[in-house]
């Protein structure tokens, strides 16, 4: 859906445009004030109104260099007529001339000074079509991809991800085919459009058009002139009114960066001077203390220039309970938790965390610092001072610059079944692109959590072998099986091929996937599912554990399996 703003846009411009039934408020109505203060609030507002078509009231806005805005006057400014069925474009020729050439943004616009707007908006019909959205909206391409915005049409809106990872409608489309009467609309997000305004050295210029009557009793304007109107340097227009008949009121407001350029190119280079940071409690390894690190650059230091402070490193880790990670793991669509990383959508991305052998996260300040501010928060609210120092695995690699020797069960795992798809091998295939990113090892005590480890694990590998193959396979070799058989019996079937009893092999890694996702997300009873997670801690310690050693036992038939297809 669009924006809320775009919404009560919607609903205010047609309120506006409602005719009054009283003679006394009808005559005040056509004087436009409301209309008027309309533009002033929006001019001012998060959302601007860039094309607006009611039933009585037309706006619509474009960009002008300021040095054409300089040099234009309030005169000439009147009468331009832009509206957004502009063509950007249009093939031309004659003129004695016997080829054809292309002639970019031709079309007049009233103003000589304004020739060459830059317009962010346009309207297309697409002829011949007898559907309701055969008038659409798109969006400048520049604008599109400075902005990095992308049209959702279930949204009715282009958006992007925000800081959070959050979808923000940056530019939101009221159409004809949307079910909305009487009101055309295209409202702009205003932070990115200053943006765009500032690093374009521009302002916005808004055309408005308030002709309100009574359609059915209206024959023809007064003799006399029309009075001009200069309220501000920002907002002039001209108006007649014929007493308590009907008026018009048709101008310009200008609409400039409300903010010193200086701050808006601050924030577009990531530089924002008001940004936030936290402080956590550190291991200050460079000068040997436990103590509250702030993830501001200026409280930390590099190694080209410590040599003139006594700062802590930005690589000093702060600690955390693994909880803290839970969040991301109930919301795999937005996140994506990696072995040593976890992404939100475009918006952020914290990398090199890792848990050291007390169970603890821990990450480095120079990564937290780049979390937004509300992220940093919630890492904040987890932190505790370290049990035990970082892993051998981020000694390895972030310290020494080396690859580790050895790797993560899961990781094991995730790496054949990768290696398979990438092979396109017939008897396994990956049932969902994200599968590979969604399965992560169980950090903490929650039941849910390992759960759900199991649930992704035996989505991705279970539910990938194709039965068909496997039974080709064996039919292939001679070999007998029942056709109530699934995967797993079959496969064990497989790569017991000529082994005689004593020898053969049971695929326990892929049986305790199954079984676990069958019983702690199927559906068990409260009794089976708590004898199962007891026996799981009493084997094990602890869920970590547990999921690392079926991944082990995982990994290794995996590679059995396929070498019994190869």
């Amino acid at each position: 859906m669009p924006s809320y703003e775009h919404k009560k846009i919607i609903e205010e411009l047609k309120g506006l445009d409602e005719l009054p039934l009283g003679q006394e408020d009808f005559a005040t109505w056509i004087q436009a004030e409301a209309h008027l203060d309309f533009l002033r609030r929006n001019s001012r507002s998060e959302e601007i109104v860039i094309y607006g078509n009611g039933n009585y009231s037309f706006v619509y806005a474009a960009v002008v260099p300021n040095d054409r805005l300089t040099a234009a006057s309030q005169n000439n400014l009147l009468h331009w007529n832009g509206n957004p069925y502009t063509s950007i474009a249009s093939y031309v020729y004659g003129g004695g001339r016997h080829d054809v050439w292309v002639e970019r943004l031709t079309d007049f616009t009233g103003s000589n000074a304004l020739e060459g707007v830059i317009h962010l908006v346009f309207g297309r019909t697409f002829e011949g079509w007898s559907g309701s959205d055969r008038t659409y909206f798109e969006v400048n391409q520049e604008y599109t991809h400075l902005s990095g915005i992308h049209w959702r049409p279930e949204q009715r809106a282009y958006c992007r991800f925000d800081e959070n990872g959050d979808l923000e409608q940056v530019v939101s489309v009221t159409a004809r085919s949307d079910n909305v009467k009487d009101v055309l609309c295209v409202s702009f997000a205003w932070a990115p459009l200053e943006d765009y305004l500032a690093a374009t050295n521009s302002t916005l210029i808004r055309r408005f058009d308030f002709t309100l009557l009574q359609r059915n009793n209206f024959t023809m304007w007064p003799e006399g002139p029309e009075t001009v109107i200069r309220e501000s340097d920002q907002l002039f227009y001209r108006q007649k009114v014929d007493h308590g008949v009907a008026a018009y009121t048709t101008g310009v407001q200008i609409i400039p960066p409300r903010r010193q350029y200086r701050a808006i190119f601050d924030d577009l280079r990531g530089g924002r001077k008001d940004r936030k940071y936290v402080e956590f409690i550190a291991h200050d390894w460079r000068n040997k203390r436990i103590t509250k690190i702030s993830t501001d650059p200026k409280a930390t230091t590099n190694y080209f220039d410590a040599h003139n402070n006594l700062l802590p490193f930005e690589l000093s880790p702060a600690f955390f309970r693994p909880e803290v990670i839970l969040k991301y793991k109930t919301d795999k669509d937005k996140y994506t938790v990696g072995e040593r990383d976890i992404a939100c959508r475009a918006a952020w991305h914290l990398q090199a965390f890792d848990v050291n052998e007390a169970g603890q996260v821990f990450a480095y300040i120079c990564y937290l610092r780049n979390l937004p501010y509300a992220e940093q928060l919630h890492w904040q609210s987890y932190n505790e001072a370290p049990k035990a120092g970082i892993s051998e695995r981020a000694i390895t690699n972030d310290f020494k610059g080396e690859f580790t020797t050895f790797k993560d069960p899961l990781q094991e795992v995730l790496s054949i079944v990768e290696s398979w798809h990438d092979m396109i091998v017939p008897w396994w295939t990956l049932r969902e692109d994200r599968l590979l990113e969604r399965v992560s090892t169980p950090l903490t005590t929650s039941r849910d959590e390992w759960a759900d480890a199991f649930m992704d694990l035996a989505k991705l590998v279970v539910e990938g072998f194709m039965i068909t193959a496997i039974r080709a396979k064996l039919e292939k070799l001679g070999i007998e099986y029942e056709k109530k058989e699934q995967s797993i019996a079959l496969l064990e079937r497989l790569i017991n091929e000529g082994a005689d009893s004593t020898e053969k092999q049971t695929l326990t890694g892929l049986r305790t996937v199954q079984f676990i996702r069958t019983k702690a997300k199927g559906h068990a009873s409260g009794r089976e599912v708590e004898a199962l997670v007891k026996e799981v801690l009493a084997q094990h310690e602890s869920f970590t554990i547990h999921f690392k050693h079926v991944c082990a036992m995982l990994a290794h038939e995996l590679q059995t399996i396929a070498g019994s297809f190869t």
